[in-house]
Formats: structure tokens, sequence, C-alpha cells
């Protein structure tokens, strides 16, 4: 059944009073009913906060009725079943590029059910060869792209699809992170951003914090331009960490060096407002960061007039703006030029403005599935 807008916003304010900040251990309002849990499941489910809302109602000794435990006992299975693969992906990808690829906006900082495994090489020439691997072990392709190739894993055969339903299944093997022909992280420059992350027993290579944060706040504003409970979260998390950590300089380095501030900034000012708004403090660590990249503040004011409705769209002159700022970047801006020239045919060239299009209206969203 769908909500109206306030209804929506209502939601959502009682789903930040159970998630609570990570920079404050105080509880805020009154803990839900288990009626309310499940009336505020489908919302928090489609941005893909369901599992990190089911288990924060659980540690808060929220007493969840029969639908809400078979939620949370699916999307935890859901998670675990991911685990698995990025587990299984690990293991066949190191036979044959150990060190050599990474996985990205995958393994998250709070209990989360992603809709994909996203991993790429450090040298996109080696993209074939992480495919190919993939596929000769029983993995099976659904669909291709100019920079990513999205495959199967066997479990998921007959039952995925485009939409990514289900989420366990689906790996999108980047060549480099980017949209159609468009490069907006280069490959080579993450190398150094590797680690190795625990997950069931198996080490994982993943990016590090400044590094992962600083593409999935590009990744918002360029190409999905979309802000969910999901990022207000990623962000606060990620910064928290860096801040315990000393990371912080080295975020701010790296979202130079890749020539993302405006997006990062804009996707913090939209943060700050909303934590002042719903928890009515900002986290020093976000004022320091708007005060170091001073770009992109207009949102924060976009999203106020916008009553705090998320999932939020970033405004088209951020959208483009930010685009803008990534030509700086000499793989981003070689990969314009590419991008052109598949655009000389005119049915590439429909498909690329129809997704402009659809990306620059409002309401344009993208929900976990």
């Amino acid at each position: 059944m769908s909500i109206n807008r306030e209804e929506s916003i209502a939601q959502l304010r009682k789903m930040f009073d159970v998630i609570g900040s990570p920079f404050t251990e105080s509880h805020v309002g009154t803990l839900p009913t288990p009626d309310d849990v499940d009336r505020l499941f489908d919302f928090s489910f489609e941005n893909r906060v369901g599992l990190l809302f089911l288990q924060r109602c659980k540690e808060q000794g929220v007493v969840l009725s029969p639908t809400g435990n078979s939620n949370f006992k699916k999307l935890d299975q859901r998670r675990s079943d991911t685990e698995d693969i990025v587990v299984k992906v690990t293991e066949l990808l190191d036979e044959v590029l150990k060190d050599e690829w990474t996985m990205f906006k995958t393994i998250k900082p709070f209990p989360s059910t992603p809709n994909d495994t996203d991993l790429f090489p450090f040298d996109e020439n080696k993209h074939g060869i992480l495919c190919q691997h993939l596929l000769d072990s029983g993995f099976s392709l659904l669909e291709k792209a100019p920079l990513q190739t999205t495959l199967i894993e066997d479990s998921g055969t007959g039952i995925a699809d485009s939409d990514k339903r289900g989420g366990v299944w689906y790996i999108d093997c980047y060549k480099s992170p980017g949209a159609d022909y468009f490069k907006y992280l280069d490959p080579a420059k993450m190398k150094r951003h590797l680690v190795l992350t625990e997950v069931k027993g198996a080490m994982i290579p993943n990016l590090a914090a400044p590094a992962e944060l600083a593409a999935i706040c590009y990744h918002n504003v360029f190409p999905e331009r979309t802000y969910s409970v999901e990022s207000f979260y990623l962000i606060l998390h990620y910064l928290k960490d860096m801040e315990q950590k000393s990371l912080v300089d080295e975020f701010v380095a790296t979202v130079e060096e890749n020539y993302v501030p405006r997006a990062v900034s804009a996707n913090i000012a939209v943060t700050r407002a909303l934590h002042r708004h719903h928890f009515g403090f900002v986290p020093s660590i976000l004022d320091e960061l708007l005060a170091i990249f001073d770009k992109s503040i207009s949102e924060e004011r976009t999203i106020t007039t916008d009553n705090y409705y998320l999932p939020y769209n970033f405004s088209n002159p951020c959208f483009w703006r930010c685009f803008a700022e990534k030509l700086r970047d000499p793989i981003s801006l070689k990969s314009l030029f590419v991008q052109a020239f598949h655009m000389l045919n005119p049915a590439f060239a429909w498909g690329v403005f129809h997704i402009i299009w659809k990306r620059t209206r409002p309401g344009s969203i993208y929900k976990q599935m």
C-alpha cells in the first residue's frame, strides 16, 4: 500500500529514533511497537537499511511480531548467503589475480543486505581474465555494459533477473567504476588503498574507508543522483571510524586526488542537515570537512526546503557540477571522448539521453529489490 509524503516523513523520523546515530549513545524518542516495526519495514528495506533497522529493534528489546521475526530471518539469511558468495568469489579470483583486484560498495560497516557484489581489477586490461575465470568456475553471464559485466553465481540460475531482485547472486565485474563509457574512478590509484576485511574467516580484498567513502559519495551523485537512509548511515559510520583511526587527513587527500570534493561536500551537507534536524546536534567532523571542501553546501538548503524527505534526489546543478568537476581527472576526461565517439551511433545516443533524462527527473530513486 502506497503512503503519502507526510506519512513517509513520519516513518523516517521513527526509523531514525530506532536506529539512532553512531555519534551518540543516547536513545531518542519512543521505541516502536511490533505493529510499528511491521509498518516501517518496507520503507527501511527500500532505503537499504532493513536489516540494520530490525537488528537495532532487537538490540533495544522490541518484541517483534511473527512477521517481523520472519523478515529478520530472511534478511539475515540473505546477508549470510551474500557473504558466502563474497568468500567464494574471493577464493576463485585469488587463484588468478591475487592482490590485483578489490571489492567496493559491498562490505558495509553495519549489518546490510547488498543488492549485488561489486569488484574491479586494478589493471582494467585484466578484466577479461577476471570474468573468464568466474565463467569457467560455473558462473553465468547476465548482461554486459561498456565498463561492466554482470555475472550470476550458479545458485541464482533461473532466478536472477536484470532488476537484481533477491540481491544475493549478482556479481558486477567492472573494468573501471563508471557509467556507460564514462569512468569516475581510476582503478590504478586504488591499489594503495587495498585492505583485507575478514568475512567468515576469509580475508576479502576491499577498499580502505577513505577510498570507499569517496567512491560511494561520488556514485550517489553521479550516476545515481540518490541519497537514501543507507547513505546517511554509511557516511556517519565511515567518518566515525576514520576519526577514531586518524584517517581523516587521508580521506581529504583521497577526495582531492580523485577530483570529487563537490560530490563529497554535497553528501556531507545533506547528512549535516539531517543529523541536526533529527538528533539536535552536528558531529564536529561534518563541520570540519565542509569547511575544507566548501562546495555544494546549497544541497543542505535544498533538503531543508524539501522538508527532509528521503530518499532524496540531489539537485540538477549538483549533478552536472560534479560531472564537470570530475573532468579534471585525466581518466574521466579521456573516457568522455570515448563516450562521445560511441554516441555517434543514434541508437546508443538515444539510450544515453533517455537515462540522463530519467536521472534528472524528480523521483528517480534506486531502491533495494
